[in-house]
């Protein structure tokens, strides 16, 4: 079976291809190529299938699949399948790092110390330690922030009407309503798919119901805030501030107001962006098309078979 790498994948992975061979050889020639593994990069949609007609299998090695179109993959007999285990980890890491750099003001230490103004007008943080938290979707994300929060003595709410309450006690995380927990945390952490459901979640009207010291953090997808909503927020007060990985066009245009907006806190859709995760989702994939060659059955195949999924 001949598969084309269109995008980076670890040496290791590359490797377990290597050492499949005869069952599977990479090819360069997309026209050839049965099976694809590619990364977000890469917009599978009915145009781009034209260049591919004997492929029977892609794969992406990442835990989002909004890049892929589904429907028509489907359509076309083709699986697509995605790695939802293997950034959890890292995208939880840095959702507490950019908390962190929020609540003890970091950046601004930083520049202070390089400017030799040491702690000069910098203003005292309040500590973590019983300040609540609230996650929005407590799956394998929100799930291992919410454990990272106990450990600093914080208050963890969740909501998330799709986990059983097995996970809620798992986590120690009380079952909160949305509009609850917007008004009663501190600190809201978004942990959601992009769905229809999803998109804009966090807009004018739920800004709103937020409270004036409280911060924004969201480590999963742009579009599930509404970003000129969360710019006029930040704006009128509507909430102190926000930390983000992912915006809703990134990068953002030269000279966008995100970009230098001084409650807001930005990385460049780093959530991922280890060598563990990167390694970990490349092995995944390889591993998913390893077993579609030997005729097994493939996981984390789209649509997927959840609530939420079927749902939206």
């Amino acid at each position: 079976m001949k598969i084309a790498i269109l995008e980076q994948y670890s040496a290791g992975a590359q490797a377990l291809l290597r050492a499949a061979n005869p069952l599977v050889s990479v090819t360069t020639q997309l026209e050839e190529a049965e099976v694809l593994l590619i990364r977000s990069r890469t917009v599978i949609d009915a145009h781009f299938l034209k260049k591919v007609p004997n492929v029977k299998l892609i794969v992406t090695a990442t835990s989002g699949f909004d890049h892929i179109d589904w429907r028509e993959t489907q359509k076309r007999g083709i699986t697509a399948a995605h790695t939802p285990e293997a950034n959890a980890q890292s995208t939880a890491e840095l959702t507490f790092a950019l908390l962190l750099a929020w609540e003890r003001r970091l950046i601004a230490a930083h520049k202070n110390v390089k400017s030799n103004q040491w702690r000069e007008q910098l203003k005292r943080p309040q500590g973590l330690e019983g300040h609540t938290l609230g996650i929005v979707g407590l799956g394998r994300v929100g799930s291992k922030v919410a454990r990272m929060a106990h450990t600093f003595g914080m208050k963890v709410q969740a909501y998330d009407p799709y986990v059983e309450e097995s996970l809620f006690a798992e986590t120690q995380a009380e079952r909160s309503g949305f509009i609850e927990l917007l008004r009663t945390s501190d600190y809201v952490s978004l942990h959601v798919p992009l769905t229809k459901e999803t998109k804009h979640l966090l807009n004018q009207p739920t800004f709103g119901e937020m409270q004036h010291e409280a911060i924004l953090l969201n480590t999963c997808r742009g579009p599930v805030v509404d970003e000129n909503d969360l710019m006029t927020a930040l704006d009128d007060g509507t909430i102190a501030g926000a930390a983000m990985d992912v915006i809703e066009r990134e990068p953002p245009p030269h000279g966008h107001r995100i970009l230098t907006h001084p409650k807001l806190l930005l990385t460049p859709h780093i959530g991922a962006f280890t060598e563990s995760a990167w390694d970990k989702s490349s092995r995944e994939a390889v591993n998913k098309a390893l077993a579609f060659a030997r005729g097994e059955t493939v996981a984390d195949t789209l649509p997927l078979q959840v609530a939420w999924f079927e749902r939206t």
